[in-house]
């Protein structure tokens, strides 16, 4: 309660300190929400917060709510151990003032840089332990500042040519502890750790069996090999917008006529504005449907 609320003086002072979020501690300009059990951001953070601690938490989408807009001050969010598994584009936007990121511990299986429009200030950025199987030529766009990027035991298969020239300033990579296919798709891997001095740790083939444990900068050029007439699809690898397999999806446009449905399909990108269900059976409209707030036309 604040103390002399029929003296305006008093009141307006009160008024002025900044209010920290329900269940966390604020403390010097640290915001600690972790193990809170949270399943998204919480509201009312301080502006002048510089540290943003949701580890330990519940969280499996990070949704595009323009929180970050009005913290200039920040400079380090931690986002590790949660359920991380969808990170909407723009969840970031306002967030140029970060330097760290952390999201070790959690579900992401690939990485797009619209992910972290927004970031241009980023330094480090830390995915260890997630389920992330391959790297494309667009998975760090905008990330110019970055010198640490730490991809540890994650399920990295492949990594495409020039996923790396995004990041002109990196000079930490940890891909170690990660099921790298030495074939001929990732022979530019080999010549590029050798040709850059970049700390990375050593990584290490795990197949195919005649290369298994020997550290990718090491295989001989003529040793990264595919068999014939193997070829490693782009599309392949290239984090696509979420869709569910019954329907097509066009940017944020969904259709999912005919398809003989009688609940929502699941896996519905959250960005959703126009939905077709037209021709389906349903028997009530779906509850779930107002989850997606920027849907405009059903």
């Amino acid at each position: 309660m604040c103390p002399g609320t029929e003296d305006t003086r008093l009141n307006n002072e009160c008024n002025s300190k900044p209010v920290c979020p329900a269940k966390c501690r604020c403390e010097a300009n640290v915001v600690d929400c972790s193990n809170l059990r949270l399943t998204k951001f919480p509201e009312h953070l301080p502006a002048s917060t510089t540290e943003l601690r949701l580890n330990n938490n519940d969280i499996s989408v990070l949704e595009a709510t323009g929180v970050f807009k009005t913290l200039s001050q920040l400079k380090k969010i931690n986002l590790s151990n949660n359920k991380i598994s969808e990170i909407e584009d723009g969840v970031f936007e306002g967030a140029g003032s970060v330097v760290e990121l952390h999201l070790t511990a959690n579900h992401l299986d690939s990485v797009r840089g619209t992910m972290f429009r927004g970031m241009g200030g980023l330094r480090m950025l830390m995915l260890r332990n997630n389920r992330i199987s391959c790297i494309h030529n667009g998975s760090f766009t905008g990330l110019t500042n970055v010198r640490l990027l730490s991809l540890y035991d994650n399920q990295l298969h492949t990594i495409m040519p020039g996923a790396f020239d995004t990041l002109p300033n990196l000079s930490t990579l940890n891909l170690l502890a990660n099921p790298f296919n030495c074939d001929c798709h990732l022979a530019w891997l080999g010549a590029w750790l050798r040709s850059r001095r970049i700390v990375t740790g050593n990584p290490r083939c795990q197949s195919p069996s005649f290369l298994r444990e020997i550290p990718l900068q090491d295989v001989a050029a003529p040793d990264f090999r595919c068999e014939d007439g193997a070829v490693l699809e782009e599309s392949s690898c290239v984090a696509r917008p979420q869709c569910p397999s019954e329907c097509t999806c066009t940017e944020t446009v969904v259709r999912c006529s005919n398809k003989h449905l009688q609940a929502l399909p699941k896996g519905l990108p959250r960005n959703v504005t126009e939905l077709y269900l037209d021709g389906n059976q349903f028997s009530m409209v779906p509850r779930e449907l107002s989850a997606f707030k920027h849907l405009q036309l059903v």
